[in-house]
């Protein structure tokens, strides 16, 4: 497998939020996957919460997508803020 390597510099207030393919790819009962656009779209509207607000946020998001459907993958996320 082919990994790519990245580096980057977290300025001071930035907030560094990672995760599994399980979250965009989290389906609910219609077989519609949660995707990539609905992750930025929750992302955005919780630039200024705490990491673990912003963990609790984004699956409050996923579980009201998905609903009574079955889970079939992890969902595993991590978000790191740097403080001033």
């Amino acid at each position: 497998m082919f990994y790519q390597e990245y580096e980057f510099t977290l300025e001071p207030g930035g907030t560094l939020f990672l995760y599994t393919d399980g979250l965009p790819e989290a389906t609910n009962a219609q077989d519609e996957l949660f995707e990539t656009d609905r992750v930025l779209e929750v992302l955005n509207r919780n630039k200024d919460v705490s990491p673990e607000e912003l963990l609790h946020n984004v699956r409050a998001a996923v579980d009201a997508f998905v609903g009574e459907a079955e889970q079939f993958d992890d969902l595993t996320m991590m978000a790191i803020h740097r403080n001033g």
